[in-house]
């Protein structure tokens, strides 16, 4: 039998990462073939960084995966929704906030429940961080072979809300202040020299594919490691707090060679 892997994807990274992670425990016991991956932690209140974690996972776990995102930055309430990709099979179960918006793009979807009752049901009066009382024991159950179809109602796959992020998009900073973002730049080479804008900070920047080759300090934008995504950031020192980036920044870039 195939392993299943769990891949938690979540800005509740303190304690409540380690619920989310005791409550899948608690239905799976010792079933040595569904796998608890490490969480993924992404940017509190960030829809666009969740959906590029969403997708970057995607990217190298093997087909079947199955995905839990708890997170909801939303004054009202979405959409609880399951589902499955056309591609690779991942299934996938969290609100409807957009985290799954690059994942159905480049997977496509198979097919989508509405598990909204499922709170209902538990939570008639609203107690908070329903994913780990929801959401956490469902995953398990569906790790264990029971059919999603139970757990929601058919809705169709066009109402997981896309989010149409522009290009040049900052999706995402490392630990070392890296910037990935979204687009591309027209037929860079290598030593060619930009000025980069984010917000109303502007620096140059050269592009070259080994950043760390560069002087400590120098701004460069680079091929990165994400499925073709480059990068900007500064060589041995964090960037994005330097010019006070965040993630979904905008950054403009003019070339001046």
């Amino acid at each position: 039998m195939n392993k299943k892997h769990i891949v938690t994807i979540t800005d509740c990274i303190d304690i409540a990462a380690n619920e989310l992670r005791a409550n899948m425990i608690s239905i799976l016991g010792e079933n040595e073939n569904v796998i608890l991956e490490p969480f993924v932690p992404v940017k509190e209140f960030s829809a666009i960084n969740c959906n590029f974690a969403v997708r970057l996972m995607a990217e190298s776990y093997p087909p079947g995966t199955i995905f839990l995102i708890t997170f909801n930055p939303s004054q009202e309430r979405p959409k609880s929704v399951i589902g499955r990709t056309e591609k690779n099979g991942f299934i996938f179960m969290g609100r409807n906030t957009g985290a799954f918006d690059w994942l159905t793009r480049d997977f496509g979807c198979k097919e989508l429940y509405d598990a909204s009752e499922l709170f209902t049901k538990f939570n008639p009066q609203f107690v908070s961080f329903s994913g780990k009382f929801v959401t956490a024991p469902t995953i398990a159950k569906i790790a264990q072979g029971e059919d999603m179809k139970k757990f929601g109602i058919a809705i169709n796959p066009k109402e997981i809300n896309r989010l149409n992020i522009a290009d040049h998009t900052i999706v995402h900073i490392d630990n070392f202040g890296m910037m990935k973002f979204t687009g591309d730049l027209d037929n860079p080479q290598e030593n060619d020299f930009y000025e980069v804008k984010i917000n109303k900070k502007k620096v140059k920047a050269i592009f070259c594919k080994r950043m760390m080759s560069q002087e400590t300090g120098s701004w460069v934008i680079f091929p990165g490691s994400s499925f073709g995504l480059l990068e900007l950031g500064k060589v041995r020192e964090y960037g994005a707090s330097s010019i006070g980036a965040k993630v979904g920044d905008v950054i403009k870039f003019k070339k001046i060679n």
